[in-house]
């Protein structure tokens, strides 16, 4: 019994191995080209060739070298491979920033990305005109144009990346401080000059009311104190005046006097008051 189920397993075995092989060789009948696809790929390879496009021709001259084909097109395509094979430009790049080497770079042309990481591996290009753009981050893209000739073999193209400017503060114009004035001192002296102007007034006034009176009645005969008395009137009356305009002045100066220092010199204001004059002085450096 036990020698029958290892038989049954042998031959399964067999049967399935078979089938494996089988498949595959229907698989690769499948896949052998024709006559005409070799004919097709013989004519084809040749134009690309001649245009330049010579990884295509590359690809197509693998097609028809293969030994399914007959033996003239197996022949040539085979040896016109190994051409195209030596004339295909091959570069190698490498992209620097501050002297140091970059390897997360992105490197594109016509819009194909040719690498994302340059460790030194070769790139194959058609021969032609490119316009080679290089990408990193951290740095500003650059494109370089580039002209890639027949033949060439592993070329070096080294290009240097510049780093991301970084954008410079605005410089900060020296905002000069607010000054604000004070406004109670000045209103105060200004009310006092106003009542001392109008004190004058009335004082003055009441003076001269009394010494027409006087002309009126006695003069030139009037007594000592009834002309004293009119003087006095006066003489309140100048004091009254005075003290309007020493208070204007104390004003003014107040209210001036908090204005920020001015740079062409040191100024000052002064101010004297007697009982009939008022003087008002302004010194300074220009």
């Amino acid at each position: 019994m036990k020698g029958g189920c290892i038989a049954a397993v042998l031959v399964l075995a067999f049967a399935a191995s078979s089938g494996q092989a089988r498949a595959e060789e229907a698989t690769a009948v499948r896949a052998a080209p024709s006559s005409a696809e070799c004919a097709q790929a013989y004519e084809h390879a040749q134009e690309q060739r001649k245009s330049g496009q010579l990884m295509s021709a590359r690809d197509t001259l693998w097609l028809c070298a293969r030994d399914e084909c007959p033996d003239f097109i197996h022949t040539d395509c085979l040896a016109w491979h190994a051409e195209v094979q030596a004339e295909l430009p091959t570069l190698v790049f490498r992209a620097t920033s501050e002297g140091r080497d970059l390897t997360e770079v992105t490197v594109a042309a016509s819009g194909r990305v040719l690498a994302t990481r340059l460790e030194g591996q070769i790139i194959e290009l058609d021969p032609g005109e490119y316009d080679l753009s290089f990408s990193a981050s951290g740095t500003e893209p650059k494109t370089v144009p580039f002209v890639v000739a027949r033949g060439e073999r592993n070329r070096l193209l080294r290009v240097e990346l510049t780093p991301l400017r970084t954008a410079s503060p605005a410089p900060i114009s020296p905002v000069a401080p607010r000054f604000e004035r004070s406004l109670a001192a000045p209103a105060i002296f200004t009310g006092l000059a106003l009542a001392g102007v109008g004190g004058f007034v009335a004082l003055g006034a009441w003076g001269r009311s009394s010494e027409s009176q006087l002309e009126q009645t006695c003069s030139p005969q009037c007594g000592s104190d009834r002309v004293a008395d009119v003087r006095a009137k006066y003489v309140l009356a100048d004091v009254s005046l005075g003290v309007g305009v020493a208070s204007l002045a104390l004003a003014a100066y107040s209210f001036f006097r908090q204005a920020p220092p001015a740079s062409s010199g040191a100024r000052g204001l002064g101010m004297q008051a007697g009982v009939s004059n008022v003087g008002l002085t302004y010194g300074g450096r220009f």
